[in-house]
């Protein structure tokens, strides 16, 4: 009897210990998975960004020719002609 017993306990603690490794596989592969997901994430924000501050700088310069356009419809008409004829040229 006690080498029976001794077999069931090895048997118990060998499955046991089958069953956390396939755990421990388990959640290392969803860390993994988790980790990857985050790089994907960050990449997709840095882009984000990128393109935001692309955005933000031609609306910047848009905005700046516009006023720059207002002043020149301010000018009187000769004034503006000139200005319209450089601004072209330089085009």
């Amino acid at each position: 009897m006690a080498a029976e017993e001794v077999l069931q306990g090895a048997d118990h603690y060998k499955s046991e210990i089958e069953r956390l490794t396939r755990e421990l596989s388990e959640t290392t592969h969803e860390k993994i998975q988790a980790a990857e997901y985050g790089l994907v994430v960050l990449e997709e924000k840095l882009t984000l960004k990128q393109q935001y501050d692309e955005l933000e700088a031609e609306y910047d310069g848009l905005k700046q020719e516009l006023e720059q356009l207002k002043e020149t419809e301010a000018l009187p008409m000769s004034s503006a002609f000139h200005i319209s004829v450089l601004f072209l040229t330089a085009s």
